[in-house]
């Protein structure tokens, strides 16, 4: 069985709903992540990341999945508020809508 993290850095967003990420490559789990609005998913704030195969509490340049390696995000700081996020690399990923 694969180890899930609790993010310690998660808050909860109120009207957000929930998507899990998966690897497009092995379909293997990443991470439960509170999504807001209906804009495209192109990334993931580190503060919205409930839980994931990665421990997103440590430092990490790039997401890669932790089966088969592939690299699925790329860590940046947005310009509008400054925050930490990953940027999906296009079709590295799956998501789907899950009820909380």
């Amino acid at each position: 069985t694969m180890k899930i993290y609790k993010n310690p850095n998660c808050k909860k967003i109120r009207g957000s709903h929930l998507l899990e990420v998966s690897c497009a490559h092995c379909k293997c789990f990443i991470a439960k992540y509170q999504k807001v609005g209906e804009s495209n998913f192109v990334k993931m704030y580190n503060d919205r990341i409930i839980e994931g195969s990665i421990d997103f509490s440590q430092y990490h340049g790039a997401i890669f999945c932790p089966n088969c390696n592939e690299r699925i995000a790329t860590r940046y700081m947005t310009k509008m508020d400054n925050k930490e996020a990953y940027r999906f690399v296009p079709s590295g990923f799956n998501k789907k809508k899950v009820r909380s």
